[in-house]
């Protein structure tokens, strides 16, 4: 179950999941080639661009519903601060969520491989409500 939904332009095509860790962010090098960077405390997620439309965000701490969205990507996200922040390329935040601990796992699901238009991210240490 889903506990934010939201419709979001990604300027670059470009989702940012970001730890809130201060100054000790390490922005993982986007090469152009993959469509998906990660670092400790940081994930590019290559989505659709902008000048082509909304991206559907969702997260929760469950898989989504249904099989239109496959398992895009999984890991473990470090914050010290138990806070991460969806984000556009632009440091504009879609939404927050606090977590139970320090190195949350998250799943990321999306219906397409290279640029899905719909994006669910899971985390099953979501501490209280996801907040725009």
């Amino acid at each position: 179950m889903s506990s934010f939904q939201a419709a979001a332009l990604f300027p670059n095509g470009l989702l940012w999941l970001m730890s809130e860790d201060g100054k000790q962010i390490e922005v993982p090098d986007v090469d152009g080639v993959a469509n998906f960077w990660t670092s400790q405390n940081a994930w590019g997620i290559a989505v659709l661009h902008d000048a082509d439309g909304t991206v559907q965000v969702s997260i929760g701490d469950s898989p989504p519903d249904g099989p239109a969205l496959a398992l895009l990507h999984e890991g473990v996200l470090h914050s010290s601060r138990q806070l991460i922040e969806v984000q556009t390329v632009y440091i504009e935040p879609i939404a927050r969520f606090r977590t139970r601990s320090t190195d949350a796992g998250i799943s990321i699901w999306g219906d397409d491989p290279g640029q899905p238009e719909r994006i669910h991210i899971q985390c099953q240490d979501i501490e209280g409500e996801v907040v725009p």
